[in-house]
């Protein structure tokens, strides 16, 4: 997956709230628990590494190892959806 996929799927998510989960080749599921606020900001770095922003912190993921990516709500009446 590019970069900028990831950050085209992720930047409608930014401020809801919900967890979102990384399928990564070789490694498994990853989840981030954005918290009460959410994901805060989605960037693509020159060095083509994507950075995720939370209030509480900030993560950086390889796109070229991540084979899906999918967000769950955190309410009871929705399953979640695959990006």
């Amino acid at each position: 997956m590019t970069g900028e996929a990831i950050c085209d799927l992720l930047r409608p998510l930014i401020g809801l709230h919900g967890s979102i989960s990384v399928l990564i080749t070789r490694i498994g599921q990853v989840s981030f628990a954005p918290g009460d606020q959410g994901l805060t900001g989605v960037e693509l770095r020159p060095d083509g590494l994507v950075r995720l922003e939370r209030e509480t912190g900030w993560t950086v993921i390889d796109p070229g190892a991540v084979v899906a990516v999918v967000w769950h709500r955190d309410t009871e009446e929705t399953l979640g959806q695959f990006l």
